[in-house]
């Protein structure tokens, strides 16, 4: 579908299904007053996705800072009664939702779990800080534990028991959450195609984690892939912010390349280098799943089949896409592209007489095709064609070549369903397509 067309939908979607209701925010925003009520609204700082503007439906927690003073350099792990702040909330503090709430001591942050009969529905990690700097917006810098690197509940609790059990400090690191909100609000008010392309991001690594949990991408690093090419240019839509971020990932993975904003010596994507040779390709499986369903949008009715695609492993080393290319397809349904199968007369003649679509594409072994256009309106940049033989045979192909098929003409060497597809590129868009099938016999 045209560009314009599949732009309205991805909006509608994200709209309808990953952007917060009125309802959400309002529940967040009366949770997060409630702390500033309690603790003074000069000693709190709300970051993360939500204020950020890139969070997606159901909101689960937040991350508040409180700030405790400034740092100092000559102590290296500053410890704070946690203890006593979690009795001050136990005394004062008032629950602006009907949910009950259990507060949870740790050794550098305090957990704040809204339960509905023992479910967890929403939490908050209070994270001491301690201002350190100003970036160039003029907003405070801070050090805050390590933690708040690691995602709360279970892999934070683990983490202080093992400094504990080790009698380790905690690391102490400077870190710029606010800069962060700055820049992707700078972006968005320019563009809201960049919070949109981010949360739909955002939910597909989601799709990817809950039908593998060795797919490790995580959210914050695809969201500042597209922050970076945001800054290149914040006039990308929707669509082309996907694409751009998909068709890119795999080269973007190699190594760590965005630098972390309070410490510009370490990098955000620094966990890449560790991921195993499993889980680099779970991840180049789901990039092409997800595209090969861009590719096929047209013959798709919900854009959760496309959020949802999960993996696809390539069954040659010579299958290729069109993304490959970084083509993307979108097909302009007022062009029109016609091509066909030609096969070789075994009569004894010369000429290539019978044509595939009429014949159901059935044709005997030890036969030659010949493709041809058969119509064509496109007036078109250049020509690809593929050749994708059936799974099962010896020589499984894949390959898109330019103008003509590899072989030409092709022969009918392998029993099975084979196709052959036939792109018009025009700006380096895929405007239309057409296939046929070969069903190769006996």
């Amino acid at each position: 579908m045209k560009k314009s067309n599949i732009n309205s939908i991805l909006r509608s979607y994200i709209k309808e299904n990953l952007t917060p209701t009125m309802e959400d925010i309002q529940f967040v925003s009366n949770i997060y007053q409630s702390f500033n009520d309690l603790l003074g609204v000069n000693y709190c700082a709300q970051i993360g996705s939500y204020p950020r503007y890139t969070a997606i439906k159901p909101l689960h927690d937040l991350d508040i800072l409180y700030i405790m003073g400034d740092w100092n350099s000559n102590n290296n792990d500053p410890h704070f009664d946690l203890k006593s702040m979690a009795d001050k909330f136990l005394k004062g503090y008032e629950n602006p939702t009907h949910f009950d709430i259990d507060i949870v001591v740790q050794t550098h942050s305090i957990s704040f779990r809204y339960l509905d009969n023992e479910t967890e529905v929403f939490a908050v990690d209070l994270v001491p800080s301690l201002v350190d700097g100003k970036n160039e917006f003029y907003r405070n810098t801070f050090r805050v534990p390590e933690i708040i690197k690691i995602h709360r509940g279970k892999k934070r609790a683990e983490y202080y028991e093992r400094k504990l059990h080790n009698k380790e400090n905690i690391t102490w690191i400077k870190t710029d959450p606010l800069g962060y909100i700055e820049v992707a609000s700078g972006i968005n008010k320019q563009n809201e195609d960049f919070r949109r392309s981010v949360k739909f991001i955002k939910r597909w690594k989601h799709e990817c984690k809950e039908k593998n949990e060795n797919f490790k991408l995580k959210s914050f690093h695809l969201e500042q892939l597209i922050t970076e090419n945001y800054k290149q240019n914040n006039h990308l839509d929707v669509f082309d912010s996907i694409f751009k971020c998909l068709t890119e990932l795999k080269n973007k993975i190699a190594t760590p390349i965005i630098r972390d904003r309070g410490d510009n010596s370490k990098f955000i994507d620094s966990y890449i280098s560790e991921l195993t040779e499993n889980e680099r390709n779970l991840i180049y499986e789901a990039v092409d799943a997800i595209l090969i369903s861009f590719e096929n949008v047209d013959d798709i009715k919900d854009v959760n089949q496309i959020v949802k695609s999960r993996f696809y492993k390539r069954v040659s080393k010579t299958e290729t896409f069109l993304f490959d290319q970084k083509i993307p397809v979108l097909i302009d349904d007022t062009m029109h592209l016609k091509i066909d199968g030609y096969v070789k007369d075994l009569n004894g003649f010369r000429d290539y007489k019978a044509n595939l679509k009429i014949s159901g594409g059935v044709v005997d072994t030890k036969n030659k095709i010949d493709f041809k256009i058969v119509s064509n309106t496109t007036n078109h940049d250049i020509l690809k064609w593929k050749v994708k033989n059936d799974n099962l045979a010896k020589d499984l192909r894949g390959e898109i070549t330019d103008h003509h098929t590899y072989c030409r003409p092709e022969s009918t060497a392998y029993i099975g369903k084979h196709f052959v597809e036939c792109y018009s590129i025009k700006d380096n868009v895929c405007v239309a397509k057409d296939n046929v099938e070969v069903i190769v016999r006996q």
